[in-house]
């Protein structure tokens, strides 16, 4: 499983990804390939993926639409992301039906976050999963700080660092050592690594 990291505070977010991606082929053969987990949406909003592959192909489409429907903010993409989501889902999942048998447990994991200027709690993060049973996807808002897989050590370390108000470039450098630091422990998670910031100026690389 790829490693996404999230942690939303007052000043902006922080988004970082790492970039492998382990694939099955029909003959069981497994290997790893290169993905971008984070796509840019807009001035000030990235999509993100973990988990299966097809997640990454979600975002990157959803990123298209908002294109073409001319969506930038944070409230209008949110309120179009649940019905593209769980249509193209049932897509993907009869496409890959098609192939090969699809595991119960074919796990994706998406993200949303964005910078919202019209409100007074600006920072916005949306995790998005599939279930085996309806209803196929579901939702729910995170506060401040995500990670998947869970990395509870760097999700403390991250809260303390949002408990002392931190500037982001500070977490940025955290985690940044942290995803390194990770990627010598687990093979599945490898470069290149990926961190963009989402602010009241947009969305910038680190």
């Amino acid at each position: 499983m790829a490693q996404l990291i999230a942690c939303a505070g007052p000043e902006g977010i922080l988004l970082a990804s790492d970039s492998r991606t382990e694939i099955f082929e029909a003959s069981g053969e497994q290997h790893f390939i290169t993905v971008e987990r984070l796509i840019p949406i807009g001035t000030h909003a990235v999509a993100g993926s973990a988990g299966a592959v097809e997640g990454h192909d979600l975002c990157r489409d959803f990123a298209s639409f908002a294109k073409d429907e001319g969506l930038t903010d944070m409230d209008a993409l949110w309120e179009a992301a649940m019905p593209f989501f769980t249509g193209r889902y049932d897509e993907v999942m009869r496409k890959l039906c098609e192939k090969l048998p699809v595991d119960p447990l074919h796990n994706m994991y998406l993200i949303l976050a964005g910078y919202s200027t019209k409100t007074p709690d600006p920072s916005r993060l949306f995790i998005i999963w599939n279930r085996p049973k309806p209803p196929k996807i579901e939702y729910n808002r995170v506060t401040n700080i995500f990670t998947l897989p869970r990395r509870l050590g760097l999700e403390f370390k991250l809260s303390q660092m949002l408990h002392q108000k931190a500037p982001l470039a500070e977490i940025v450098g955290v985690t940044k050592a942290a995803m390194e630091k990770l990627a010598g422990q687990d093979e599945y998670i490898g470069p290149p690594y990926r961190y963009f910031t989402i602010t009241a100026q947009g969305v910038k690389e680190a």
